[in-house]
């Protein structure tokens, strides 16, 4: 689910908060973002927000976190707290400008999962879902068990319910 489509003006806002870290699109962003309603049964005992992962590299360029600055916002709107649990591996490149296919065989593999989740309901958040590749990436990573836990081996697989949310989705001119 979606607050709104990444079209004009809304495409302009988050790509000058995401790339030139204008600060001053924040609060329109923050406005979209509380569209999205909570999940139905979803509160801070039974769900976690999971914050699209960016690599390091990114991180460094950047020097910021954009999807998580808005996944903090969503998390504070819904009462919902964020889990961490999940990293994303340096070696894929941007999805921006590529192809659904492209999309999909660049992230195979680009998620690991560090820590058991908390809890069952895991909603997954992105700024911008264009294809979906990036949230069915993270998704594929929360169903596989965590490579650095000591129960991770005894934990049943599908055991959580995934939910995803964007502050954008596509264009509705597509």
């Amino acid at each position: 689910q979606a607050a709104t489509y990444y079209d004009y003006p809304i495409r302009q806002a988050i790509r000058a908060f995401k790339h030139h870290e204008d600060m001053t699109k924040l609060p329109l962003l923050i406005h979209i973002l509380r569209q999205l309603p909570r999940p139905q049964g979803c509160h801070r005992d039974n769900s976690v927000i999971v914050a699209m992962p960016t690599t390091n590299q990114r991180l460094v360029k950047r020097g910021f976190d954009p999807v998580s600055i808005l996944a903090a916002q969503l998390s504070k709107h819904w009462q919902i707290p964020l889990w961490n649990g999940v990293e994303r591996i340096d070696n894929t490149v941007s999805q921006q400008g590529l192809t659904r296919a492209e999309r999909l065989s660049n992230l195979n593999n680009a998620f690991v999962l560090t820590e058991t989740p908390p809890v069952k309901r895991l909603l997954l958040f992105d700024d911008v879902a264009t294809t979906g590749a990036s949230l069915q990436a993270l998704g594929r990573a929360l169903y596989k068990p965590a490579t650095n836990t000591a129960s991770a081996s005894s934990l049943p697989i599908n055991r959580h319910h995934l939910s995803a949310y964007a502050l954008a989705h596509g264009s509705q001119y597509r």
